[in-house]
């Protein structure tokens, strides 16, 4: 039983992280209709990390620092980082 908790442990620290950061890195990278996608999943995504975030810090989990900087680089970097539609010239 205590297997099941450490399979949590470790999706919960180091899985959901790097599903967030991957689709902050499609959500770039993606040009046309599946950039459209790409940015739909990346909100559904950004939306599950603050609910998982907040419930991280409610809980005063031990993983609540790197959700929270999770939380950070996704959002500082949908906001800095030029997507592939703004980079190209007209």
């Amino acid at each position: 039983m205590t297997e099941i908790f450490y399979l949590t442990a470790l999706l919960n620290g180091l899985l959901l992280p790097a599903i967030a950061g991957a689709t902050l890195v499609v959500a770039k990278l993606s040009r046309g209709e599946a950039a459209r996608r790409a940015e739909r999943q990346f909100l559904a995504t950004l939306v599950v990390m603050t609910m998982m975030t907040l419930r991280t810090v409610i809980t005063c989990d031990d993983v609540w620092l790197v959700h929270t900087a999770t939380l950070s680089i996704m959002i500082v970097g949908a906001l800095v980082i030029p997507s592939q539609e703004a980079s190209v010239a007209v």
